[in-house]
């Protein structure tokens, strides 16, 4: 029996086309995976629940299964071996799994060579003390146990593993997001007011994101609510929030709720969500925890739209202050306010951040970039350097 090539086992721990940011993990998925066969490598991508082709692996050389690999089971682990040393699996990657885990030795002992772990995930974490401390340190030197690379989205994920998960600083790599910057759309704004309905020339102001407690959507209600009570040149500025999820019904509520509410459109989830955030004069990303990255500040900015965004986690290493948008303290729906009003009030100096912060996507944050160091990282598992 042939023996297959030397084998990518990329490891999702989420079911295939779920959307939103996970769509954006299966399309690194996908780039790797053209590029690594140009050097004679597979990729498998382990889903534990695929109900339709994933549309993001479509056309890619990435090879979708039905494996829960995320180890979080004697079960998950013992499939996870059997496949590796069925399929030749000689690099794993996992996505916001562990670091480090003694489980990973098992996966070295059934023949992987290399484990990359890429840490998306947000949010922050209790720095160890004493003991605790002492074990964690141990547990990240065992030989086997640790990731070989661990891929930070930020710099403020990376000092996270670092600081607080005790990963010897040799082992992280930070690796920004990477976004395409599409054509600007000058009659976006039209197309998106008509669908809508909204009166031609009133400022659109759009947020889109998962409707939880952490992204900060009611405050950003609240500052909505603040600027429509004030006679800003004769403004009448709409808000447009475009998602879903386990506190929609609250939010419902709470629009209910303010005077503007006539003026705020829920739109829930919608997979032209892009289209609509084209169509704004401006957006906004209130999150009230440390994002890793912000992927929808990226969207925003690349778009050429101005952003307004929170002083948290690794957004304030996308957008510069006044150079690329506005930073805003988090929770703070007052601030939120002022500086909606500010770009509202002076749409010479939002177009310009805009435009600025396009470039900067331009200049800093592209896919080509991304994957390459992804890439390079995965192939040096294979042996190639």
């Amino acid at each position: 029996m042939t023996r297959p090539p030397p084998t990518l086992l990329c490891v999702g721990n989420f079911p295939a086309n779920k959307g939103y940011a996970w769509d954006y993990i299966e399309s690194l998925y996908a780039g790797i995976a053209d590029r690594l066969l140009a050097k004679g490598f597979r990729t498998l991508v382990a889903y534990p629940v695929i109900r339709e082709s994933p549309r993001t692996l479509a056309g890619s050389a990435a090879q979708p299964i039905l494996l829960n690999a995320s180890l979080n089971s004697k079960e998950s682990l013992r499939g996870a071996v059997d496949l590796i040393r069925r399929e030749n699996v000689q690099v794993v990657y996992f996505t916001d799994q562990p670091a480090y885990s003694p489980k990973y030795l098992r996966l070295r002992r059934a023949g992987v060579r290399y484990i990359v772990v890429h840490d998306h995930t947000s949010g922050a974490r209790t720095k160890p003390q004493g003991i605790k401390r002492y074990v964690k340190w141990l547990l990240t030197r065992v030989p086997g146990f640790l990731a070989d690379t661990v891929v930070a989205v930020s710099d403020y994920v990376a000092r996270r593993q670092i600081e607080i998960g005790l990963v010897p600083p040799g082992r992280v790599i930070r690796v920004w997001n990477g976004l395409p910057v599409p054509p600007l759309a000058p009659t976006a704004s039209d197309r998106v007011q008509k669908m809508l309905g909204i009166e031609s020339g009133r400022p659109l102001i759009a947020c889109a994101c998962r409707a939880t407690p952490e992204k900060g959507v009611s405050f950003l209600f609240h500052a909505f609510n603040k600027i429509s009570l004030k006679n800003m040149k004769g403004l009448r500025p709409v808000l447009v929030y475009v998602g879903d999820g386990p506190q929609f019904s609250e939010l419902q509520a709470l629009r209910n709720t303010l005077q503007c509410s006539k003026d705020i459109y829920l739109l829930g989830y919608r997979k032209d969500a892009i289209s609509i955030l084209e169509g704004a004069d401006l957006c906004v990303v209130p999150s009230i925890w440390q994002e890793a990255f912000g992927l929808s500040v990226l969207e925003t900015m690349a778009l050429g739209r101005p952003v307004v965004g929170t002083r948290v986690g690794g957004i304030p290493e996308i957008i510069e202050h006044d150079r690329t948008g506005l930073l805003v303290p988090p929770s703070d729906d007052t601030a939120l306010a002022e500086a909606i009003e500010d770009l509202l009030v002076d749409p010479i100096r939002a177009g310009r951040l805009g435009m600025a912060a396009r470039q900067r996507v331009t200049d800093v944050f592209t896919p080509e970039q991304q994957l390459a160091s992804l890439t390079a990282i995965v192939a040096k598992g294979f042996g190639c350097h």
